[in-house]
């Protein structure tokens, strides 16, 4: 079980660059994640728009490292299996008796 690993490349926000346009990512090899590679679509019939071309978990005390990940974090860049992905959102899980962080859900396109 979570034998994936991936590259998480960290958007590192420069104050001066006022347009947002900065391309200066930090890179943290990630272990022991798991990753779905399947699309995902919302919406109905003709309609539907494609969410994300993968789901990747990462656990507590399983994914080394256990990084803190936030909302400033979307735009930032994932490679697995050699293609460069971007995420595209962050969605946590918490223990509803302690609230502790125990998994992230990526989803990236």
């Amino acid at each position: 079980m979570c034998n994936q690993n991936i590259i998480l490349k960290l958007k590192v926000e420069d104050p001066d660059d006022i347009y947002g346009e900065s391309t200066d990512f930090d890179e943290i090899k990630l272990d022991n994640c798991v990753v779905h590679a399947r699309t995902v679509y919302e919406g109905s019939n003709n309609n539907r728009q494609i969410v994300s071309n993968a789901t990747i978990m990462l656990y507590a005390g399983i994914t080394t490292p256990f990084i803190k990940l936030t909302k400033d974090h979307l735009g930032s860049k994932v490679v697995y299996n050699d293609i460069e992905y971007t995420l595209t959102n962050i969605s946590e899980s918490r223990d509803p008796f302690s609230n502790e962080l125990y998994q992230y859900k990526l989803q990236i396109i």
